[in-house]
């Protein structure tokens, strides 16, 4: 077994996000400019399987490196898009994070699984920030997505920015599944969250972890708290099973399917 995200959480290179984010939330207005180029989103196939490839972009940045798995789809059918959140800084987390732990874990929910190459640094930097608002945008327009029914999924670095997300994003994301991160949270926030915590997690305590999930649900937080026995932070790729039970949750505590 291939074990990923080694130590690299640099908590110095965290960034708070300020309060005007002008770049980001003027989407749909009439000078607005998404970050991904329409054409080469367009050009992705959607045929049933697994896509490791890149997407054209219209910031400053390199091109957009993705691992996308696509479902198979009924006619008429609108399906869940999965928004990745790797941990780590970069490098080629985004596939190891799909394929051996999300991917496996969440196929029997019939969703997009999309994980994309983050930064060296953390996924709070504006311009990821603003791909992936714009990912999902295009997504909604092009793809048989259920706008009901797009969750992030994020781990350790990823996590981190999850919360963040959460408290900006409520309207964007139905749910959030948050693993092995530091389990934060200032203010209340507006979506249900599924938080994943191994008890042997060596970069956050299960001891701390409980005692700050306590206190967001003190502040009226929909948090559905997990703790993973044995797990470290280390090996993430063992949270499979663990991940699994978040299926459930989405279709009767999210999505009220059954």
């Amino acid at each position: 077994m291939k074990y990923l995200f080694l130590p690299l959480l640099c908590f110095g290179f965290l960034i708070t996000i300020a309060s005007c984010k002008s770049g980001l939330d003027n989407r749909g207005s009439k000078d607005y400019i998404s970050s991904i180029n329409a054409e080469s989103f367009k050009e992705i196939p959607l045929t049933p399987g697994n896509i490791i490839s890149t997407i054209k972009v219209n910031d400053k940045e390199s091109e957009w490196k993705y691992d996308l798995t696509i479902p198979e789809i009924k006619e008429g059918e609108k399906v869940p898009l999965f928004i990745l959140l790797h941990g780590g800084i970069g490098s080629k987390n985004y596939i190891k994070f799909s394929n051996c732990l999300v991917s496996p874990a969440l196929q029997d929910a019939g969703g997009f699984i999309f994980s994309p190459s983050g930064a060296w640094r953390t996924w709070t930097l504006d311009y990821l920030e603003k791909r992936i608002l714009d990912f999902i945008d295009l997504a909604k327009k092009h793809w048989p997505i259920d706008p009901n029914k797009i969750i992030l999924v994020g781990y350790s670095n990823g996590a981190m920015a999850g919360w963040q997300y959460a408290k900006d994003y409520s309207t964007i994301f139905s749910a959030m599944i948050l693993m092995g991160s530091d389990c934060k949270v200032k203010e209340k926030v507006n979506i249900p969250i599924y938080v994943i915590q191994g008890t042997k997690d060596q970069f956050f305590s299960i001891k701390k972890a409980r005692k700050r999930i306590a206190e967001a649900k003190a502040l009226g937080c929909n948090i559905t708290f997990v703790e993973a026995e044995g797990k470290t932070h280390i090996k993430a790729c063992e949270y499979q099973e663990v991940l699994k039970t978040t299926i459930p949750w989405m279709e009767k505590e999210v999505w009220k399917t059954r």
